[in-house]
């Protein structure tokens, strides 16, 4: 199974772009929680209708955050798509052996999961590829 989980888009104000979504009259934000890790902190805005998809809003916490280039260089805006997954082992090494550039081998994320309020057994882990024109995709297992 794949399906769409959510769209990143880098800020360099959370609270700011949250406030364009509630205007919107998208209310189902989360508080900003970080992810020491990548270096960032996120919330997320539930735009899904029918099931759950998010739009992760991205702000750096340090300078040398993974997305603090990209924010100086682009101003912010549309960064990554994240497909969830059954098993991310698998699915990165299809994505590799098609030519995929790995640049996050699978890692550990419990603050997905602890944004979402998750209650789950197993921890979520995250990895993220570069494919063709600097696309970049980030694959996610929930914790179940």
């Amino acid at each position: 199974m794949i399906r769409l989980d959510h769209i990143g888009f880098v800020t360099k104000d959370i609270e700011s772009l949250a406030g364009v979504f509630k205007a919107l009259g998208i209310s189902d934000i989360t508080e900003p929680i970080e992810n020491p890790s990548q270096k960032v902190a996120a919330s997320f805005a539930n735009v899904g209708d029918k099931e759950d998809v998010y739009v992760e809003i991205l702000e750096p916490t340090r300078d040398d955050s993974p997305i603090s280039k990209f924010l100086e260089k682009q101003g912010g805006g549309l960064h990554h798509l994240c497909f969830e997954v059954d098993n991310i082992e698998k699915t990165s090494e299809d994505l590799v052996a098609k030519g995929f550039k790995m640049i996050v081998p699978p890692e550990d994320c419990g603050a997905y999961d602890k944004n979402l309020k998750r209650d789950c057994s197993g921890i979520t882990k995250i990895a993220f590829f570069i494919a063709a024109d600097r696309f970049l995709v980030e694959l996610i297992e929930k914790g179940r």
